[in-house]
């Protein structure tokens, strides 16, 4: 190490120096560009799996608003019958296709719901994975200018 700085002193070394040291700021732009990149794509995998578990919740969500729909039925279909009432026509008839019409529409809540999860999702993981393509654009760029300035200055010596 001391014969390289000594010889660095001498003149044509300290060029090979400058040189050397711009190629290695070079690379450490470039390598901190991929590990950026590295880390917006680990962000929109996790987006995509939050975007995913979501849409795992609606889901059960609507799977809960048919167990309880199925669960009214039976309840209005036993009730009117203890009571001696038709469960197929007049007031339990109509209870029933208000508790249906409820249920679909919670149903499709749920549905919209999971859709809009996954798709917030798609869109955010492409954010971060654009974000980590032009992170690695930028590095690109900035080990270009280093290196031309490093040029620059081993043409001005």
């Amino acid at each position: 190490m001391v014969a390289l700085a000594g010889a660095a002193i001498g003149g044509g070394a300290s060029t090979g120096l400058m040189m050397a040291s711009t190629a290695v700021s070079a690379m450490g732009k470039l390598q901190a560009g991929r590990a950026k990149a590295a880390e917006y794509d680990a962000q929109a995998s996790q987006a995509e799996l939050k975007g995913r578990s979501e849409a795992i919740a609606y889901k059960q969500m609507g799977a809960d608003v048919l167990r309880n729909l199925n669960e009214n039925l039976a309840a209005i279909i036993a009730r009117s019958a203890a009571g001696g009432v038709d469960p197929t026509s007049g007031s339990a008839r109509t209870t029933a296709s208000y508790a249906q019409a409820e249920a679909v529409r919670e149903l499709n809540i749920t549905r919209d719901n999971a859709l809009l999860a996954e798709g917030q999702a798609a869109t955010q993981a492409n954010q971060y994975r654009l974000a980590g393509r032009n992170a690695k654009t930028a590095a690109f760029w900035n080990a270009a200018g280093t290196i031309s300035t490093g040029i620059q200055r081993v043409g001005s010596l």
